[in-house]
């Protein structure tokens, strides 16, 4: 039977400290690109802020594999630019986006299509989200497409005070999973 921490060992993954959960780069594309022009338009359903972004060459994508097990969460985060989650393998999760509505947009990633799960979902540039997994005695297997490249010069880690200043409406989801 797979278990988390057979999926640990086989695929090597070490702890996120910042995000929480375990994770590891699979692939960084050879192929360079410059971010300059990536994040001077914003996608025109997107709502948040954009972060300044300084000229530099990134790899066309990276993946990574992420995993969460048990009471572990992906903290409040952002990064500058898009990042496709996958599904793989265990309990469903949900993504929650932090925005101006008042209901935080709730995704469902999973793989019972009845159920309306998605097996992927991109969240946009610059948006702040967090995901926690379903069943807390379980695990998820996922990975993280991240396009122009991630770089870590590019992830921001959500702070409680900032972000309830900024968005009073989700202190509840702010305070549960906000690491700061």
């Amino acid at each position: 039977m797979i278990d988390a921490e057979f999926i640990i060992k086989k695929l090597e993954l070490e702890k996120h400290v910042s995000e929480g959960g375990y994770f590891k780069e699979s692939y960084r594309s050879p192929d360079m690109i410059s971010n300059n022009g990536f994040h001077n338009k914003k996608h025109e359903h997107e709502i948040s802020e954009e972060i300044p972004y300084h000229e530099k060459i990134r790899p066309a994508s990276t993946l990574i594999y992420y995993l969460l097990v048990g009471n572990q969460y992906s903290a409040i985060h952002r990064v500058k630019s898009d990042e496709i989650w996958h599904f793989y393998l265990g309990s469903p999760v949900t993504i929650h986006i932090i925005n101006e509505d008042r209901i935080s947009p709730r995704i469902q990633l999973g793989n019972n299509l009845e159920n309306s799960e998605n097996i992927h979902y991109i969240v946009t540039k610059d948006t702040w989200f967090c995901a926690e997994i379903h069943n807390k005695t379980s695990f998820a297997l996922m990975g993280c497409t991240v396009s122009p490249g991630f770089d870590f010069e590019d992830f921001e880690l959500g702070t409680k005070d900032k972000l309830i200043l900024q968005y009073p409406q989700h202190r509840d989801l702010i305070e549960r999973f906000a690491k700061q």
